[in-house]
């Protein structure tokens, strides 16, 4: 036996929707339209040959012999030729090697069929087996398609809540620091692009909130002074995401290109827990799943994903690493010096990330 999943996009009408417009032999859609797509899956069951043996048509037939008491009135019931019916129920008694049907004698139509334990159990399973691979195409498609052709985007967390005592100053002074004539959190920012990412920054810092605010980027108040609280308060405002970024607000020298293939490889490997590196060597941000945000949201203490990786293997080998274009980029600043040497680098490059 063998499993074959038939995937195909449907549009839904969404609000402001015009329709559809036929040309000639092909519809084509109305200028400013505005679609909603979701996925539509079917599951069959191959013989070794690759023909069909069961799959949603054969467990509705046998879901209303169940109902009706009869496989003629349940094939009338959907349109179907007796001779059809007896056919499906034959071809898969025939692959799984047992009656799916047997017959029942006397009552008030003179008798009928039902089904078999094991029929009842084969339609049981496949259910369950269509509902669990629905919900997971579900999730996989949120993921592929984020941000494109109206599914929603990728989350995004910008962590600025740290009191960065290092660098001293006021809290968040570091976050509203110049670095080459540009404030550290903005060319954070910069980084992001919106069409793949929904961002949202989370800081308690009056002056962040404030750079914020001009920036037009939303600025959310953490619960609490622990890091456990700014990624907690980043999940509840963005809601639910087929995947989030976790970024430092001071990892200034960020490149766009590089958060581009962290979403392209989460599109890749919908599951994979996608981290930015440097020579192998892993770091800042970290793009996770949907499937893990739970997870995320449930930690206590001065504790971010770290925890969680360092406590699940399983989660380790789930792992995807994207190489920087340069070292800088996992780079933050914890001191003035650290700034400094960041604008040096900058400088060096031009002064662009």
């Amino acid at each position: 036996m063998a499993v074959r999943w038939l995937e195909r996009p449907r549009a839904a009408r969404a609000c402001g929707w015009n329709g559809l417009t036929r040309r000639g032999p092909r519809a084509s859609l109305e200028r400013g339209a505005t679609y909603l797509m979701r996925p539509d899956l079917r599951a069959y069951v191959l013989s070794d040959g690759g023909s069909r043996v069961f799959g949603p048509g054969p467990a509705d037939l046998l879901e209303r012999v169940g109902e009706l008491g009869s496989l003629r009135a349940a094939a009338i019931s959907m349109g179907m030729a007796y001779t059809k019916a007896t056919r499906i129920v034959r071809e898969a008694e025939e692959a799984f090697g047992f009656p799916l049907t047997e017959r029942t004698v006397g009552g008030a139509g003179g008798g009928g069929s039902r089904l078999t334990a094991e029929a009842r159990e084969l339609v049981e399973r496949y259910r369950s087996f269509e509902r669990t691979s629905e919900d997971a195409l579900a999730s996989a498609y949120a993921t592929c398609f984020a941000g494109f052709a109206g599914v929603r985007r990728l989350g995004c967390v910008v962590m600025a809540s740290g009191a960065a005592a290092r660098f001293g100053g006021a809290p968040g002074e570091k976050l509203t620091a110049s670095l080459a004539g540009v404030p550290v959190l903005e060319r954070t920012l910069s980084a992001l692009p919106a069409d793949l990412l929904d961002v949202v920054v989370v800081s308690g810092h009056a002056d962040v909130a404030a750079l914020c605010g001009r920036l037009g980027v939303r600025c959310v108040a953490p619960g609490g002074p622990l890091k456990s609280d700014t990624v907690r308060a980043g999940l509840a405002a963005l809601g639910e995401r087929a995947g989030c970024l976790f970024v430092p607000g001071d990892q200034a020298l960020l490149a766009e290109k590089s958060v581009r293939t962290l979403a392209s490889e989460l599109t890749r490997s919908p599951r994979a827990i996608v981290r930015l590196a440097w020579h192998g060597r892993p770091g800042s941000p970290v793009l996770w799943p949907a499937d893990e945000l739970p997870a995320l949201a449930g930690l206590t203490g001065d504790d971010g994903g770290t925890k969680l990786l360092s406590g699940h293997a399983e989660l380790g080998r789930r792992v995807r690493l994207v190489e920087a274009a340069d070292e800088w980029e996992l780079a933050d600043v914890d001191t003035p010096d650290d700034l400094a040497r960041m604008e040096d680098a900058l400088t060096e490059k031009g002064g662009s990330k």
